[in-house]
């Protein structure tokens, strides 16, 4: 929807669709925005009198120039069913609990509720930005950080093996690099907080291969679900890129903590319903979930691809060993083909973008409503101006 505006006294009706929704992410487009970045979203019912009213966030008061979206977090709402809201103005004393991000030392770390959700690490030391820790329900510890047999395995983080035949993906000798340039707080606020981060990959020997623009979202939900979306663009502003065919890559790249690895207990399962890295390793799929315990507590990490993403569904390179990837340039090795590439050109100028979300969740797939948090990712709520 590209007429609404969300001015005072603006009123708008979210349709559920054939879906049961709970707790759903709605961004919500909006045009001539003039506001300080916080709203109320009053409920209506049939004879418009006001019912409830749940927070909204269209953008922080510093960045005003980035209005264009307003974001909140629609109550349940069963299959079907419409809500319609009007919007009122707020104040920043009306919402206590506040998704954040503070500046750290080479890292910006995420916090929800005043407790720190992740870090993005850019330190000049590193072979390329990652996030670390990333915390699931009761503070666990959802990843593993350059475990001792794959020390590039960075926890969470976007690499690729095969970039105008340089390696960007290990870090083994004369491997190619990705340099954080800056980092910028986009928003802050009830519903989410947002962080801009422009990168450069480089040869080893400092050419310029690719831009990289990352924003990483974070959502203000309990503690017992977390999500994160990762909105990737790759443009080619120092001349064409080449990828290459190769399973040492992931768009978005995952390593498990030690006690969910399949090898040691934990469940690999993909939107298909197959199970293990016998049935998931190289198959594609909208998502792929890894579950299992930590610290004595049930949870798992899912990886959704999104519809408008290069090669949908994408092939997961996903090990019993704990490494997750959304991966659809190894495509030779996944089937066993040499006449099936992965390989992919940029033209010089244009740019490449990539949505993924990362759920964390108690339980399993089934426990954590995988499948129906995939959906309200890739067909969200519609949403009509009235």
């Amino acid at each position: 929807m590209s007429d609404f505006r969300c001015a005072e006294g603006s009123v708008f009706q979210v349709h559920a669709g054939p879906h049961h929704r709970e707790h759903t992410i709605v961004r919500l487009p909006c045009r001539e925005c003039l506001c300080a970045g916080l709203h109320w979203l009053e409920e209506l019912d049939s004879a418009g009198e006001v019912t409830d009213r749940i927070p909204a966030q269209c953008c922080g008061p510093t960045t005003a120039e980035l209005c264009g979206v307003m974001t909140f977090l629609l109550p349940p709402l069963a299959a079907g069913e419409t809500r319609r809201y009007r919007v009122a103005a707020a104040e920043s004393a009306d919402f206590p609990a506040q998704a954040t991000v503070e500046q750290g030392e080479g890292q910006w770390n995420f916090l929800l509720g005043g407790d720190l959700f992740t870090s993005y690490v850019v330190k000049p030391e590193v072979a390329r930005p990652y996030c670390y820790p990333v915390l699931g329900p009761g503070g666990v510890g959802m990843t593993n950080l350059a475990p001792a047999d794959h020390p590039h395995h960075k926890s969470m983080y976007i690499a690729q093996g095969a970039v105008n035949g340089y390696d960007n993906w290990s870090e083994l000798e004369d491997h190619a690099r990705t340099v954080n340039r800056s980092c910028a707080v986009l928003s802050q606020g009830p519903v989410y907080a947002e962080l801009s981060a422009l990168n450069d990959w480089e040869s080893p020997r400092g050419e310029k291969l690719l831009a990289e623009a990352v924003r990483l979202r974070v959502y203000n939900l309990t503690e017992k679900r977390r999500v994160m979306d990762w909105d990737i663009v790759w443009t080619a502003a120092y001349g064409g890129v080449f990828f290459g065919d190769t399973k040492e890559a992931g768009t978005l790249s995952v390593r498990v903590a030690e006690s969910l690895e399949e090898s040691r207990g934990g469940r690999i399962v993909n939107a298909y319903g197959a199970i293990g890295e016998a049935e998931c390793w190289g198959k594609p799929a909208p998502w792929v979930d890894y579950s299992g315990t930590v610290e004595g507590r049930p949870v798992g990490i899912a990886l959704f691809d999104h519809p408008s993403n290069l090669r949908y569904p994408t092939p997961w390179h996903v090990r019993s060993y704990g490494l997750f990837t959304a991966n659809c340039w190894g495509l030779h090795d996944f089937t066993g083909d040499w006449s099936v590439r992965g390989d992919y050109a940029l033209p010089a100028g244009q740019a490449l973008r990539w949505r993924f979300r990362v759920y964390i969740h108690e339980g399993d797939e089934q426990q954590g409503k995988v499948g129906q948090n995939w959906l309200d990712f890739a067909y969200p709520p519609r949403v009509e101006a009235l």
